[in-house]
């Protein structure tokens, strides 16, 4: 055979190839390279869940909790269930403050030079956020989807998201709505 008979039946080879490959047609919803990348979703942890990892921490060498006293508790971004995209805890420790911040998964320390409250939070005397969310889901669902925790004195506060001047406070040994 001819190099000179080759190139028409090339030609036809290519040409059945492309079109029963798709390649000479866009698909219905537009042509080219789409972006198929997605947003990661929010990660949402309780706050005893995120106290354990801590803990773990310490066990593993990996973070020093000796004489840690936790003065203040944030959580942001809460959800209807109590758990946070992130916990904060105002932590005093050998003199020094600073904050631990749990989020995407892990924690870290932080050095404050800002002021803590006083009173230091025990955390095995006070309903969990994990309870206190379902326990006045009403309530705290008037504020929003998503809200803001604060933990100080013995008192949480919840703040919307949306509406910053919106909260509702509660005993945080009880779980009773405070006036």
């Amino acid at each position: 055979m001819k190099l000179a008979h080759l190139a028409p039946l090339l030609g036809l080879c290519i040409l059945v190839l492309s079109w029963t490959c798709g390649c000479t047609s866009a698909p219905a919803g537009g042509g080219g390279i789409q972006d198929i990348t997605t947003e990661p979703a929010e990660m949402r942890i309780g706050l005893e869940e995120a106290l354990r990892e801590l803990e773990v921490l310490d066990g593993e060498g990996l973070e020093d909790l000796t004489g840690m006293e936790i003065v203040t508790v944030s959580g942001s971004g809460v959800d209807s269930t109590g758990n946070a995209t992130t916990w904060t805890l105002g932590v005093r420790q050998a003199g020094n403050t600073s904050l631990m911040v749990h989020s995407q998964g892990g924690w870290s320390r932080y050095v404050w030079h800002g002021p803590l409250p006083e009173n230091p939070v025990d955390l095995d005397a006070v309903v969990m956020p994990v309870d206190l969310y379902p326990g006045h889901a009403a309530e705290i669902g008037s504020l929003g989807e998503v809200t803001e925790l604060v933990l100080i004195d013995g008192t949480y506060t919840v703040r919307s998201e949306e509406k910053q001047t919106e909260s509702l406070s509660f005993d945080a040994h009880t779980g009773e709505a405070l006036p």
